[in-house]
């Protein structure tokens, strides 16, 4: 379930970034038709009398396609920030529902492991001790048994 999550967050990271991308050629390649028009009026082959407003005295294909490019732009726009909201909504819910599953499971928390080994530890060294104690009354019945006659 985890594997599934990280793999639907990667993928929009992935889509994300190619989206900004997209969105940063776009704009580039917008900055630099303006350059282009800006030096043609600079070299005096711009319409006479025209203001530097956007779109005016552009060709109805150029005018077309800077509508188009700000419309792409826009929705590219709009696109990054649903794919953000997107992200944080998956990572809520399948956080969520991963604690679900936890505790759904009952399964055990880091403390109660630390816990655990405590005891075990605990438990491993008074072992030891009654080890040392049973070995240590062994010896002490063979030696009475050495050391007393029987009649």
């Amino acid at each position: 379930m985890a594997d599934l999550a990280d793999k639907a967050i990667t993928l929009l990271c992935g889509l994300e970034k190619k989206a900004r991308e997209v969105l940063n050629e776009l704009e580039e390649s917008g900055e630099a038709s303006r350059e282009a028009k800006v030096r043609a009026e600079a070299a005096g082959e711009g319409v006479e009398g025209s203001e530097d407003t956007e779109g005016e005295g552009l060709p109805g294909r150029e005018k077309f396609e800077n509508t188009v490019v700000d419309g792409g732009v826009k929705l590219i726009n709009e696109f990054i920030n649903s794919l953000g909201g997107c992200k944080e909504k998956l990572e809520g819910e399948v956080g969520g529902g991963s604690q679900k599953l936890i505790d759904k499971l009952n399964l055990a928390t880091q403390d109660d492991l630390e816990v655990v080994k405590e005891m075990a530890r605990v438990a491993r060294e008074k072992v030891d001790a009654l080890e040392k104690r049973l070995d240590a009354l062994d010896k002490n019945g063979k030696n009475d048994k050495n050391g007393k006659k029987e009649d």
